[in-house]
């Protein structure tokens, strides 16, 4: 009797093996719900008690019980990132957005730790998709995720994007220091990261940050004085008349114009700086006082979709050669076909070549993307 097996002392005989099984695979998973049910209550009173290595290991039997336990996974993540284990985090958390693709703070929370490994391109990436997934939610991690975002813009050199987002924390007034040093290492145009900056440059890219952060505040008294005193300190200092001549724009393109002739003489090759007049001539209707420093800013930057947007404005709409202008907005449309300005311009384009199903197409995908934009501002802003 004592020999009898398992399945005869369940009262199943040979003939019903079979059957045992089925039992067994439909007792299977209740088996394990409660298996999992009862690790999640103990690593959850371990992590009351700050026994955190014990709440870890427990959540790793539940995910291996329940691979598709998303809020071991979670937990997995949060715990290892709070004790800077950001190899064990970021595997979590790559595991959590396998599970749950259209959730965003999973994504954020990846891009985070990636920062942290130095996995800067999938970090970049993931930042991006998480952010454009939406975070309005979770305003410390939107924050957190927006920050470290501008970092990574920044040090591959999409300088305005960076400014743009950090331009969100002036307007807040989130004064902190290393938002301020973040804004004046991306208003200086240095691709690097705030620990690679050199010790002596460091009081520079403050005295930038700050005035780059009231002017994004729009307190433009303080700013408009700080700037002064900006180009009295760093006369000769690359980017400083730019910035000046960026901020004087608005309210004085005459003056805007001369800092930015000053930028090209401290900086010959300032791309940024040519395609901002050019731009300015366009507005002005001097089409031909533009042409030089587009064609210049062409020349010099290859792969820059403004210069080629506004090279192609100025033979477009100066009517100097339609054929070279069309030819020019659909390379900065190649190089950012997001650009909702690249495909209005192009709509005028087409308009004036009289190919309209092309202008109508162009307008439709610059109404489309105007709107995504805006969605997405409202989003962040949020």
């Amino acid at each position: 009797m004592k020999n009898r097996s398992l399945w005869s002392r369940l009262g199943f005989g040979r003939s019903n093996f079979g059957a045992g099984c089925a039992f067994a695979v439909l007792c299977m998973p209740v088996i394990a719900q409660t298996s999992l049910d009862r690790i999640q209550k103990q690593a959850e009173a371990a992590r009351s008690e700050h026994k955190i290595d014990e709440a870890i290991a427990l959540y790793k039997k539940g995910v291996v019980l329940k691979p598709s336990w998303d809020e071991g996974w979670w937990s997995l993540g949060t715990l290892n990132y709070e004790l800077d284990r950001f190899e064990e985090a970021r595997d979590a958390f790559r595991h959590l957005t396998a599970i749950k693709p259209g959730v965003a703070v999973p994504w954020a929370m990846l891009g985070l730790c990636e920062y942290e490994t130095r996995q800067y391109d999938q970090a970049l990436g993931n930042l991006r998709h998480g952010i454009g997934l939406g975070l309005g939610q979770d305003q410390s991690i939107a924050d957190v995720a927006n920050f470290h975002l501008a970092l990574l813009l920044t040090r591959f050199e999409e300088y305005e994007a960076s400014m743009k987002l950090l331009a969100m924390f002036a307007q807040r007034n989130l004064n902190h220091p290393s938002y301020i040093e973040a804004m004046g290492i991306a208003a200086l145009r240095k691709p690097l990261l705030p620990v690679e900056v050199p010790p002596a440059e460091r009081l520079l890219i403050m005295d930038v940050g700050r005035v780059m952060f009231d002017a994004a505040a729009l307190r433009t008294t303080e700013a408009g004085a700080e700037f002064k005193a900006l180009l009295e300190k760093y006369p000769t200092t690359p980017n400083i008349h730019y910035l000046y001549g960026s901020f004087l724009m608005f309210s004085d393109a005459d003056s805007g114009l001369v800092e930015m002739k000053k930028e090209l003489e401290i900086s010959p090759a300032h791309v940024p700086a040519m395609v901002t007049i050019a731009n300015e001539y366009i507005q002005r209707k001097q089409y031909k006082d533009g042409l030089p420093y587009a064609e210049k800013a062409v020349e010099l930057e290859p792969q820059s979709f403004p210069a080629h947007a506004v090279l192609g404005r100025i033979f477009v709409e100066g009517d100097i050669d339609l054929a070279r202008g069309l030819k020019e907005l659909e390379e900065a449309r190649k190089l950012a076909p997001t650009s909702p300005q690249v495909r209005i311009a192009l709509a005028t384009a087409y308009t004036k070549a009289g190919r309209k199903e092309d202008a109508a197409r162009e307008r439709q995908e610059f109404s489309k993307l105007r709107q995504a934009l805006d969605a997405r501002d409202s989003a962040g802003g949020k």
